[in-house]
């Protein structure tokens, strides 16, 4: 219980710094030639660490509503994550897609889980968005 209320104030904390997962203004390659599309990518990666980290913390306490409240956050967002351009890899954007599409998938899950009460299995759906969010990073984040 502890590790996990450390790794969420650890994330909280860099993600209100926004050193979690943006960028500052420096170029990314081929991929800054859409601006408009990294400017997106860079706001959107804090909120989803943030609401991530609010989630994890409604699962471990049982609260169903603030789960919902930040799966919809999340789930809000990916629409966007699917459009917007990695930093590296670029040319192998499908695969990119697929990765948003699995943490949507997992998402989700969490979120009917959650609802039907089924703690073990919403953070064993959980889990998988976080292995989704791991796997897209590691083969597109800078």
């Amino acid at each position: 219980m502890r590790s996990t209320i450390s790794l969420i104030c650890i994330f909280s904390a860099l993600a209100v710094n926004g050193a979690t997962f943006a960028h500052g203004t420096e170029q990314h390659g081929k991929a800054a030639k859409n601006t408009h599309q990294m400017k997106k990518l860079h706001a959107m990666m804090p909120m989803l660490s943030t609401a991530s980290a609010r989630l994890e913390k409604a699962l471990d306490e049982g609260d169903t509503a603030a789960a919902e409240a930040a799966t919809r956050q999340i789930l809000l967002a990916i629409p966007d994550l699917k459009k917007s351009t990695p930093h590296r890899n670029i040319k192998q954007k499908k695969q990119y897609v697929v990765l948003a599409g699995d943490l949507e998938q997992a998402v989700s899950s969490t979120l009917d889980l959650a609802k039907k009460r089924d703690q073990a299995g919403a953070k064993a759906a959980f889990r998988k968005a976080k292995e989704a969010c791991a796997a897209c990073h590691e083969k597109f984040r800078d």
